[in-house]
């Protein structure tokens, strides 16, 4: 019998942060329905954790566990739901919503806290199916976590995360507070503004998917030595005069995040 094909993934303990290589059987992501996999992990710091990965095999998150399993176990659990836009936005708060959006775009990890783990799997993989496939070589994952484990938790460890309490829909601890995500609101107002439910959700993936197309072409210019926003964005309006005001300046801030992280 030919041993079962797998893809090397490298995972960090979101207890202690440890990192540690793990084997994850190709079948198991390729044929998962929901895009979206689950894989439970027993480390080798010793601790328990889900990862979830997509079907590029980048993990898009994780989420703590409070039993031991063995190491890369696909685990059985209830289906995921499928939510509106309207749906996701008021499980989350629009204000929430709009800052989860900033924070998954800037590469920034965020912390999804609430008492039903479900609901709460669920909504985090509705979430990240907005943005598709456009952050899945870069971003930072998003942590789920029951409130009682996060109650037990050193507050300083997440003081630099957004931290987000599901089930009251507000915000617990914010490092971009000086920042008013006006963009991320219009850009959600504006999908949201479409009649049709199914078409709002298309609606937002689209912008989503152009604003990472601009923000490719904005580092391409950075690359080549020109970081004037003024001139990239004159450039680029009299390629395309119909481009978005909005979605080029959350692709200039996006390019620009990256750009600096990449120098660190």
């Amino acid at each position: 019998m030919n041993e079962e094909e797998t893809n090397k993934i490298n995972v960090q303990c979101p207890v202690c942060s440890a990192k540690q290589d793990v084997e994850v059987p190709i079948r198991i992501v390729k044929e998962n329905v929901k895009g979206v996999a689950t894989i439970a992990i027993n480390a080798q710091c010793g601790h328990s954790f889900h990862i979830f990965v997509d079907k590029n095999f980048s993990i898009r998150g994780y989420q703590r566990s409070d039993f031991d399993v063995s190491a890369a176990e696909p685990i059985d659990v209830a289906p995921v739901q499928n939510y509106s836009l309207p749906g996701i936005v008021k499980m989350f708060g629009e204000e929430p919503f709009a800052y989860a959006m900033h924070a998954l775009l800037l590469n920034q990890k965020a912390i999804l806290i609430g008492s039903d783990q479900q609901i709460l799997k669920s909504l985090f993989i509705n979430f990240i199916s907005l943005f598709e496939q456009e952050l899945a070589d870069s971003v930072d994952a998003i942590v789920i976590m029951s409130k009682k484990d996060f109650e037990l938790q050193d507050p300083d460890v997440f003081s630099e995360n957004l931290v987000i309490d599901l089930d009251f829909s507000v915000i617990k601890n914010n490092p971009f507070k000086d920042e008013k995500v006006k963009i991320e609101r219009e850009i959600l107002k504006e999908s949201q503004g479409i009649k049709n439910i199914d078409a709002q959700k298309n609606d937002f993936k689209e912008k989503i998917s152009r604003i990472f197309l601009y923000t490719n072409v904005i580092l391409n210019f950075i690359y080549q030595g020109l970081d004037n926003f003024k001139d990239i964005k004159k450039t680029m309006k009299q390629k395309d005069k119909n481009i978005s005001q909005n979605e080029l300046d959350l692709a200039w801030s996006i390019a620009h995040a990256r750009y600096t992280k990449l120098l660190k």
